[in-house]
């Protein structure tokens, strides 16, 4: 019988951390990050990293995990995730994925042979860069504004993209039964509100200074840590010294909700839904799911 892993996804300001950490409490585990970008050190407060307390009262792991300046992908986080899994079950506690980086979580519940990629076709070369650009953003937005004038990973992006065979060609037999609960707000206003003022919130606790504080590090621009939502834009405003556009880091945080919701829908069928005030009925699924 395969051992169990237990994994929470949903969208940014659907409480992810806060449940993890109870739902460990509550059955002994251990919880692994599954954020892109709170595996640096020095990105804090924008990347809404687990608070002081709350890494004291549970092992986190993948948390802190590199510098800004140190290699970093879905391929580090696979191998490191696996390492984890492994140590925290020969413990006989229960691992529990948690974090808003869909893909990478993907990696684990479908395990991807991510030492494989599709061949070249070049599909698209033929398409100027802003066209790719263009084209890749209906996909991956990120990804496009992170490759945004480089065409020749525009288009490898959006073969990847279109390719419906992409997914299937990497996945192998899953190593461990996943249990995976997807937390929500459903009414969309109240999360976008959520969103919003969380933004707010983290500007108040020093976000435009901890983005100073990176700023003695050479083309700090161009790591990719600083791919984190609101990082660059803030890094912008003090190098042009503008007037900071919260509205635009409000609206790519509210769109990065909406595109996480939209992937976890396409991707999860089987799933326990934690929509903010169910969680007993959680902890019995759960506590079924274990037995």
């Amino acid at each position: 019988m395969k051992q169990k892993v237990l994994v929470i996804l949903g969208p940014t300001s659907t409480g992810k951390t806060t449940l993890a950490i109870r739902l460990a409490k509550e059955f002994n585990g251990e919880i692994i990050n599954a954020d892109a970008f709170q595996v640096y050190k020095e990105l804090n407060i924008g990347v809404n990293k687990p608070t002081l307390n709350e890494q004291k009262q549970i092992k986190f792991h993948l948390l802190n995990e590199v510098s800004i300046k140190d290699k970093w992908d879905i391929k580090e986080f696979q191998d490191k995730a696996y390492k984890c899994i492994e140590m925290i079950i020969s413990n006989n506690h229960l691992p529990i994925i948690c974090g808003g980086s869909s893909m990478y979580v993907d990696t684990l519940i479908k395990n991807y042979d991510l030492s494989k990629s599709p061949q070249r076709t070049n599909t698209y070369d033929h398409l100027d860069a802003k066209r790719l650009y263009t084209m890749l953003s209906k996909y991956d937005k990120d990804l496009a504004d992170k490759n945004v004038g480089n065409h020749k990973r525009l288009a490898r992006a959006l073969e990847i993209a279109t390719n419906s065979e992409y997914e299937s060609h990497l996945v192998k037999q899953p190593m461990y039964d996943f249990k995976i609960i997807l937390t929500s707000i459903e009414d969309r206003k109240v999360l976008y509100d959520k969103i919003n003022s969380k933004v707010d919130q983290m500007i108040k606790e020093g976000w435009v200074d901890e983005v100073k504080s990176l700023m003695k590090i050479n083309d700090l621009s161009s790591l990719n840590a600083f791919k984190a939502i609101g990082y660059l834009q803030i890094y912008n405003s003090i190098v042009d010294e503008s007037k900071l556009d919260l509205d635009l880091i409000k609206q790519k945080s509210r769109r990065y909700a909406k595109r996480q919701i939209t992937w976890n829908k396409n991707h999860y069928s089987d799933y326990i839904s934690f929509n903010q005030n169910n969680y007993n009925d959680v902890v019995d699924q759960v506590r079924k799911w274990i037995k």
